[in-house]
């Protein structure tokens, strides 16, 4: 019962991450560290204001 109960919340968890960053990495950035994040910004692959507010939702 254990090991279904683990394999569920493994299952739920992948599809809330995949979820959470449809259309590519960059959609979840919030993820990483703060140094990818500043990197990113950096590169100008997306700004502070949309990280934010993708990670809000």
């Amino acid at each position: 019962m254990i090991v279904l109960q683990l394999l569920l919340y493994c299952l739920l968890f992948t599809a809330m991450v995949k979820i959470a960053v449809i259309g590519g990495a960059v959609n979840g950035l919030y993820f990483y560290p703060k140094e990818v994040q500043d990197r990113a910004i950096e590169l100008g692959l997306i700004d502070r204001n949309t990280m934010n507010r993708k990670r809000k939702c």
